[in-house]
């Protein structure tokens, strides 16, 4: 069984749903879940409240990380724990691990790579965590754009080969 990390940046319910939505796909596909909303201490709660806050243990544990930004802009503070979590990974990570990781974008979670997602998947790759190609399909619709995510998160739950 996976283990799916899904951390999100929001301040709006929409990338909120999104982020949900792929971990419904990753439950669907019978994946261990965790959700983590990346944030800065003081904001404001969004839809659903409680997620937890992302521990080093969180990313040990993950098989696969799903990280979903709403910010184009390449240094959000509420980024800052995730990118000194992930220059922290022991290099010695347990035989046999591949992690990886994938990256929406709210607005477009199927087009290229806002700055902020180079960013991350840049920091991920340098601690040894693979970027996770999945086939993209334009969505225009919000509810295509759940859709999407939920099947994103069916296979990012996929057993890494």
């Amino acid at each position: 069984m996976t283990n799916l990390l899904i951390l999100f940046q929001a301040d709006t319910e929409a990338t909120e749903q999104l982020a949900l939505a792929a971990a419904v796909g990753g439950v669907e596909a019978q994946a261990n879940i965790r959700l983590r909303r990346l944030t800065l201490p003081g904001a404001p709660e969004i839809g659903h409240k409680g997620y937890g806050t992302l521990q080093p243990a969180d990313l040990l544990w993950a098989d696969t990380l799903v990280v979903g930004l709403e910010s184009t802009h390449p240094a959000p503070p509420e980024l800052n724990p995730l990118l000194e979590m992930l220059r922290n990974l022991p290099a010695d990570l347990p035989a046999g691990s591949k992690k990886r990781v994938w990256s929406f974008h709210s607005a477009s979670p199927g087009e290229s790579p806002t700055a902020a997602q180079s960013l991350v998947l840049a920091a991920c790759s340098a601690a040894g965590i693979q970027p996770l190609e999945l086939p993209q399909s334009p969505t225009a619709t919000p509810e295509e754009r759940v859709a999407a995510m939920k099947q994103a998160g069916h296979r990012c739950a996929q057993p890494t080969p």
